[in-house]
């Protein structure tokens, strides 16, 4: 569970476009905005050091923002924008939440352990590294942490096989894949390119039609020139004495 409280120390934004959120950044501040629970979104100003402490311990679900005059606000981030450059945050999204309604939020997953498919043969595939859970503001999980060496060959964990925490329900298909264990592809590879090595060789040995003589002798490779020449004069004769007769 979120047991740790996020707190966040916000000011109020007075100023808004591209020219003032660079003053802002410059300022050591992170331009933000709460979309309202039912009522208008506002925009305010996060302290760049407040945040980077609070990212330092991993992701941070459930905050709470303190304006400098209001109430307090309870709320989940909801996007982070960075700079692809600098790698620097640049933009906070957050969506208010009230604190005894069920929400919707995506998790990390993790997988812990071995599998033992892998000393099978096999490679282990992650097929989704969020899950969707819902439960009240207050017991999203920090991460979902999964025990995969029970994994044999070819098989695989499901939404629906995962223990999640009291209170905690996931929100994706039950029979969606999360981990699962599969055939190394190279193998499949070489045994297609064996089957197809095996079926070239047996057409190269595949034994051509022999030229007989008249009698069904063998004819040698000379004779078979010969025999050819032979055939085709032959039938230049006959074409002749068929004009000559008409």
């Amino acid at each position: 569970m979120s047991k740790k409280k996020s707190v966040l120390n916000v000011a109020e934004r007075t100023e808004s476009g591209s020219n003032a959120s660079r003053k802002a950044r410059l300022l050591g501040r992170i331009p933000g905005v709460i979309y309202g629970h039912g009522t208008k979104s506002k925009s305010f100003l996060v302290p760049e050091g407040e945040w980077l402490k609070l990212v330092k311990h991993g992701k941070i679900h459930l905050v709470e923002l303190k304006p400098e005059s209001g109430d307090v606000l309870n709320a989940i981030v909801k996007e982070v924008q960075f700079d692809y450059l600098s790698g620097k945050t640049i933009h906070i999204d957050f969506l208010e939440v009230k604190m005894d309604e069920l929400i919707t939020t995506s998790v990390d997953v993790i997988g812990h352990g071995t599998p033992v498919g892998i000393i099978q043969g096999g490679v282990l595939e992650q097929i989704l590294h969020k899950i969707d859970v819902r439960c009240l503001p207050k017991d999203i999980p920090e991460i979902i942490d999964i025990e995969i060496t029970g994994i044999e060959l070819e098989k695989a964990i499901c939404v629906k096989d995962i223990k999640l925490p009291e209170g905690v329900t996931a929100a994706n298909p039950p029979d969606n894949v999360v981990f699962h264990v599969i055939k190394l592809r190279i193998e499949e590879e070489a045994t297609a390119t064996a089957a197809e090595g095996a079926a070239a060789a047996g057409a190269e040995g595949a034994v051509e039609p022999e030229l007989v003589g008249t009698k069904g002798k063998k004819l040698e490779e000379g004779e078979e020139a010969e025999a050819a020449t032979k055939g085709k004069d032959s039938k230049d004769k006959g074409k002749e004495s068929k004009e000559k007769k008409k």
